[in-house]
């Protein structure tokens, strides 16, 4: 999957693996105590100030480069490498600085971590988006920096010793800044999803992995053949991670080849299965992949295809909900909501569902659209990846 051309792709990491590391190389520096206890994954690295291991939260552990020049002062840092597969944030500068505070220091838009006995302010230096609306993966509010970056730079602090002994508890503040953060936030969606005045810190789990579309394409029928050639007659497709581990969890009588990751290629994904003639496919995803499918739209990439919600406020309306099922809309007009997640959270639990069911439906017209000779499954995962619903073919096409 990591080959173009004969080329080995080069992975990268993400902009929530470069918080991590400049946290880490920040708090080695101030307490050199702990570069031989709880930070003992360094490799013999640990009195170099100009790189620092980071275990990411799929347990891989790497050594990312850190800029020390102006560590004198109380600044460390890095540059962002995308890798093979490189986004706008691709060599982007972050900088941090970490000192001790008060909480009295804590602004709304900060969250504060708890790590062991200490606690950690984090703070937004500049070029950092501000999350202002509901629904995404940061609070409303507050500096847009995900959950994933979040856990992970717990994890990292807690590795490198902060709060775990005793006279290292106690307060403190890490402020995070990107250079040219504003700038490059033009070349994202964030305005339209309601992150304002820079970029948002991302990563699921810290990499950023190279795929050439040709080669990851190409992949999804290597494996989609290998299924039929073992005697398989049921495969399970998915846009990420978290879906298909709860795939695996809803079909565990599966072999672990019948689970094949697709992304955004949901198009060529059922052309390949078509052209295999696979007689019964799940199709695992989150509402806003189910929106995209039941657009029809081919390919479902965020930066390439712009999310239309035509459809989905189209059958939001022949729903006709009452008023009491828009008793969580909380001041927010589902009619002017950017996202699939903010437009739902508008609604009930109950109302949701009805929606979901309906968005399954025009989704499975489009999967029998391009192979109509397959009997399909549809897994819908919640927000947090945990399955919601499903749908089948036989009974939306009976």
């Amino acid at each position: 999957m990591s080959e173009h051309h004969g080329k080995k792709l080069r992975y990268g990491f993400s902009t929530g693996a470069c918080l991590s590391a400049l946290a880490c190389g920040l708090w080695r520096h101030i307490n050199p105590k702990d570069k031989n206890g709880k930070a003992g994954n360094d490799s013999g690295a640990q009195n170099q100030e100009n790189q620092i291991s980071v275990t990411f939260l799929d347990d891989a552990v790497k050594s990312l480069p850190l800029i020390a020049d102006k560590l004198d002062q109380g600044i460390l840092q890095i540059q962002k490498d995308g890798g093979d597969d490189p986004d706008c944030t691709h060599l982007a500068v972050l900088s941090a600085s970490l000192a001790p505070a008060l909480l009295s220091d804590i602004q709304k838009e900060d969250y504060l971590l708890e790590i062991g006995s200490a606690k950690l302010i984090l703070h937004a230096g500049g070029g950092i988006g501000l999350c202002t609306r509901k629904g995404l993966d940061c609070e409303e509010g507050k500096w847009a920096i995900n959950t994933g970056p979040r856990k992970m730079l717990v994890r990292n602090l807690t590795t490198y010793g902060m709060g775990q002994n005793t006279d290292d508890g106690g307060i403190w503040k890490l402020t995070v800044s990107v250079e040219n953060g504003e700038e490059l936030a033009k070349k994202t969606l964030n305005k339209k999803l309601g992150i304002v005045g820079g970029i948002s810190i991302l990563g699921t789990t810290g990499h950023v992995k190279p795929f050439s579309h040709d080669a990851y394409i190409h992949t999804i029928k290597i494996c989609t053949n290998a299924v039929m050639l073992e005697n398989g007659s049921h495969v399970v497709y998915g846009t990420g991670a978290r879906s298909l581990s709860q795939a695996k969890r809803y079909y565990p009588h599966l072999s672990e080849n019948a689970f094949i990751p697709i992304a955004d290629f949901i198009g060529k994904t059922l052309e390949i299965a078509k052209e295999a003639k696979v007689p019964e496919i799940s199709i695992c995803c989150m509402a806003g992949k189910l929106c995209k499918y039941a657009n029809r739209q081919f390919y479902t990439h965020a930066h390439k295809e712009e999310q239309d919600l035509t459809l989905l406020h189209n059958i939001i309306l022949e729903l006709n909900f009452p008023e009491n099922e828009l008793e969580h809309m909380k001041d927010t007009d589902w009619k002017h909501a950017p996202s699939v997640r903010e437009v739902l959270c508008s609604f009930s639990e109950k109302a949701q569902l009805q929606i979901i069911a309906e968005l399954a439906k025009k989704a499975m017209e489009f999967f029998r659209s391009v192979y109509a000779d397959a009997v399909f499954h549809i897994l819908i995962c919640d927000f947090d990846g945990n399955l919601l619903m499903t749908a089948d073919s036989e009974k939306n096409h009976a």
